[in-house]
């Protein structure tokens, strides 16, 4: 077959997936009263009520604590499901909510926060309609609208990142969004191709130190592999197999030679029941975690590995080695019940089922297949939203970085991060900063020190809500130093709804 017809095949059954995934016996969603009852006991819920159309727009300048340095000077983003609630509904699933981009602009010793909903296709439909008219990944609305391809259901709400002069606000299963670093207003959805319009670009895209991005695409029973360069150009796109179709698929590593994309033996479930009739995230049993490793120049010249059946959101990094092992950091869970059970537990307001997540090396001997797992010292804490410093992104990195919890128990209602902790893979060391139980961590990145040589040459900046001064706080601490807490604090005069992921563009 022509590639480019086999290409467009691809992207017809990735429009059309959704309505098939959706199909069935609705779900009733978390009722607003409910929770905003959770959440006048439990002030740790507040992110947790989002925004609406006209609270979606946020702009302050933050009140700092301790000294900003002059040197760091650039713009972090973070991007999260926002819009949760419309007309007296409540999504079911805190993957579900619209996305909305938060950019803290740090220079001349301000910080100004600037906050806006994506104005997706989907958003502008429902704002219209004045209710939710799509069904989402957790939740089902009676009376739904036509799907007209993938990014109907397009939420952008998992990843910003911004590439080559424009913010890309990103989605699992969709077209990224534009957005204007400027201002953050919505330019529209990218098709990188006239023929690859809402062919899915992942949320978790890798950009290499020379600045080449890096991303996957799942389409059904195939994996698109994009390839973007520096100037924000599509440089090439290709077609692969997946090992596990219709699974889920979530995010990547790339090294010098391959990208390489773990695919945890989980599916939709529609058969079961379960309770509220809702959706289950089942594991398949019987089936492995696999890892997928392919080579960058040609995705067909390609290994698949097998490892224990595990439940795997976010990989570290990856890097090649001289005697031609792949070696893969990733977070592995037991089983899939965050997924299926937290996420929605949290909606609702009641206490739920933690991620229960340990950080992990694989080494993958990409000359005999053979696999080596290291399962790497957690000190107790379960971990998630792994981060490198961004120079040694498909390099060897000695250092991860983690959100985290370990401590404060009964005290708190449900599970959330309330700490960082950063984990030397070399020595096995552990150190870690915690918030503290009135306290939610989110992801921290590494975001370099001008002139600096070692991973620790860095600062680490991330966001947490604060449910005492009701207000979301962006932390500046040293990376040698992370003991010690933040060196610097900017503390917005609101809470920002919760977020997963982001990144830092230096000025």
């Amino acid at each position: 077959m022509n590639p480019r017809r086999h290409l467009l095949k691809a992207a017809l059954a990735a429009a059309t997936a959704p309505a098939l995934l959706l199909g069935g016996k609705a779900t009733a969603a978390a009722r607003p009263a409910d929770f905003a009852a959770a959440a006048a006991r439990e002030p740790l819920l507040t992110p947790l009520f989002g925004v609406n159309d006209a609270t979606g727009d946020r702009d302050a300048e933050a009140r700092l604590i301790g000294r900003w340095p002059a040197a760091l000077r650039g713009r972090f983003y973070r991007n999260g499901p926002a819009l949760l609630e419309r007309a007296g509904q409540r999504y079911h699933h805190w993957f579900d909510g619209d996305g909305m981009v938060q950019q803290f602009r740090i220079e001349g010793g301000r910080v100004v926060h600037r906050g806006r909903l994506v104005r997706t296709a989907k958003l502008a439909r429902e704002r219209e309609a004045g209710r939710f008219l799509v069904d989402a990944l957790g939740t089902t609305f009676p009376g739904q609208a036509p799907a007209a391809g993938r990014d109907s259901f397009n939420t952008a709400n998992t990843s910003a990142l911004e590439h080559a002069g424009r913010v890309l606000a990103m989605w699992e299963g969709g077209s990224a969004y534009a957005m204007s670093p400027d201002d953050l207003s919505t330019q529209g959805p990218v098709s990188w191709r006239a023929d690859l319009a809402q062919v899915p670009f992942s949320a978790h895209p890798k950009v290499d130190p020379q600045g080449h991005l890096w991303n996957i695409g799942a389409a059904g029973e195939q994996l698109v592999v994009w390839h973007v360069d520096p100037a924000g150009r599509l440089a090439r796109v290709q077609l692969t197999g997946s090992p596990f179709p219709f699974g889920m698929v979530h995010d990547m590593a790339v090294t010098a030679r391959h990208l390489v994309v773990p695919l945890p033996p989980v599916k939709l479930d529609f058969a079961t029941p379960a309770e509220g009739s809702r959706r289950r995230f089942a594991m398949s049993p019987g089936e492995p975690l696999r890892v997928l490793v392919m080579d960058k120049d040609d995705v067909t010249r390609q290994r698949v590995f097998e490892l224990p059946p595990r439940m795997v959101f976010h990989v570290s990094n990856a890097h090649d080695t001289a005697d031609g092992e792949v070696v893969l950091g990733f977070v592995a869970a037991p089983d899939a019940a965050f997924l299926d059970e937290g996420a929605v537990a949290l909606m609702a307001g009641r206490p739920g089922v933690g991620l229960g997540s340990e950080p992990v090396v694989a080494r993958l001997n990409m000359v005999d297949g053979g696999v080596r797992l290291q399962p790497l010292a957690g000190g107790g804490a379960g971990v998630e939203f792994p981060r490198v410093h961004p120079h040694r992104v498909g390099e060897a990195a000695r250092h991860v970085v983690f959100a985290a919890a370990w401590a404060h128990g009964p005290r708190r209602r449900h599970a959330l991060f309330h700490g960082v902790q950063l984990l030397d893979t070399a020595s096995g060391r552990v150190r870690r900063f915690d918030y503290g139980a009135d306290a939610i961590a989110e992801e921290h990145v590494f975001v370099p020190k001008p002139g600096g040589r070692g991973e620790l040459d860095a600062w680490l900046l991330g966001t947490t809500f604060d449910a005492k001064r009701q207000a979301t706080v962006l932390n500046l601490l040293d990376a040698a130093r992370i003991e010690d807490g933040p060196v610097a604090q900017a503390v917005l005069p609101y809470a920002l709804p919760l977020g997963f992921h982001g990144n830092f563009t230096a000025a």
